[in-house]
């Protein structure tokens, strides 16, 4: 199997390309797995290395979530030039190598560091995967795969706990181990490893993608064209990155509190909401992409214009009825199904906000595009939304059950936001992806 499709082809075999689209998705799946397995270790780190929870939230939190952000973009950049098939290689290399290593951390300056390097790899991912689906399908298909790559967020939601619970207690069951080439490892660090040797047979698994020809390029590579692209329409990325943003300000409001909201209103333990926020989430979410990504393709192959920011739009109106029921209800299972709607609106401006910047953005400007959106969204979304809740419950309502009206209240201002945010794109995206690719 050659490792380029030439430029004078045309789109590859679906078959090959959805073959693709599935790996993709997997290798994303795993990334969540990689990250979220240290939420399973707390305390034995904790005893190991004598340091606080502030401490530890260090290496939990900022040591990935920073370095995952910041280095999407010179990595996006590099997507945009580079082949994006070996990039991708390079960085499920050295995110699955630096989870390893994780397990032969000896102090916490060790483990922050090993932490930065997950994130610089996995920062790879996401720019790269975008631009190579966008390559594999032609406009007027391309919204459903982009969609069912997104999708992967839910079913990392769904197996990361499964997994990290699984191996966190299978490790954390016995003694020191020795392990080839590593010697001696902890339980907890032995978990580091477990999660990490998988990522062996993605690698062998990207030989068997090919890097595909970049279609819709109006030229090289180059930082400040994308620039200067970006604040020409800077209304219509405006939109888009401000409707995704938000969109995920509502699901992070809504999901990032709810252990909080079932432990404190109904008593329901971790595990118990963890199992059915999980099933919840993959369930709803999967439909509301995969629902989003279909109905995109069929108005787009009927003519309709702006189509992206139109479905998302009626995303963001319609979520606002189950935040609202969210509160009114008080029976723990529909609040589950009201939980499930706002997953499922959500879902739409999950997939179509980063698959309407691959119809949107010169070829060459993709990956430096969805970096910078992945950029705004990671600070936004996963600061103010949750920080506000709290803030609320805190020092607005005084009192911890109160949680599910903050919940509510940050989840239905952030949709209303985004609504609001993606009305002047009506007007503007046709132009934008008009004058993106004159010739399509």
């Amino acid at each position: 199997m050659t490792n380029k499709i030439e430029a004078t082809s045309l789109y590859p075999s679906t078959e090959y390309a959805w073959y693709v689209v599935i790996v993709l998705y997997l290798t994303y799946t795993l990334s969540f797995v990689d990250r979220a397995i240290i939420n399973f270790l707390v305390d034995p780190i904790r005893a190991d290395f004598l340091i606080s929870d502030f401490q530890f939230s260090l290496i939990q939190g900022m040591a990935f979530t920073i370095t995952y952000s910041i280095m999407g973009i010179p990595l996006g950049r590099l997507a945009d030039s580079r082949t994006r098939r070996g990039q991708l290689a390079a960085g499920i290399a050295l995110w699955c190598g630096m989870t390893i290593l994780s397990g032969k951390a000896d102090s916490f300056w060790e483990l922050f560091l090993t932490r930065m390097g997950v994130g610089v790899g996995e920062a790879c991912l996401v720019p790269c995967a975008y631009s190579l689906i966008a390559d594999y399908f032609p406009r007027e298909k391309r919204a459903l795969p982009l969609n069912v790559f997104s999708g992967a967020i839910m079913f990392g939601a769904l197996v990361s706990p499964i997994v990290g619970g699984v191996v966190s207690e299978y490790a954390l069951s016995g003694g020191t181990r020795e392990i080839f080439l590593l010697g001696h490892v902890t339980p907890w660090q032995l978990s580091f490893v477990l999660v990490g040797l998988p990522g062996i047979v993605f690698l062998l698994a990207m030989k068997t993608v090919q890097e595909p020809a970049r279609k819709e390029k109006s030229g090289e590579a180059d930082v400040m064209a994308t620039f200067r692209f970006l604040f020409r329409h800077w209304v219509t990325y405006g939109s888009v990155i401000g409707g995704t943003t938000f969109g995920a300000m509502t699901n992070g409001a809504i999901l990032g509190w709810l252990v909080p909201w079932f432990s404190r209103r109904y008593a329901w333990n971790n595990a118990r909401i963890g199992f059915y926020t999980g099933i919840t989430s993959f369930i709803f979410g999967t439909t509301g992409l995969s629902l989003a990504g279909m109905l995109a393709n069929r108005y787009i192959r009927a003519g309709k214009k702006a189509v992206y920011i139109k479905l998302m739009m009626a995303a963001e109106a319609l979520v606002l009825i189950p935040i609202v029921l969210a509160h009114a209800l008080d029976n723990p299972y529909w609040v589950l199904g009201c939980v499930g709607g706002v997953i499922f609106f959500g879902g739409f401006s999950a997939g179509l906000g980063p698959a309407s910047l691959q119809v949107i953005s010169p070829n060459e400007m993709r990956g430096q595009m969805t970096a910078f959106c992945f950029l705004i969204l990671n600070f936004v979304a996963g600061t103010i939304g949750p920080s506000a809740v709290g803030w609320l419950t805190t020092y607005v309502f005084v009192d911890d059950k109160m949680v599910r009206s903050s919940a509510v209240i940050v989840g239905f201002v952030a949709s209303f936001l985004g609504l609001i945010t993606l009305a002047p794109g009506l007007r503007t995206y046709e132009r934008t992806a008009e004058e993106k690719s004159p010739t399509q």
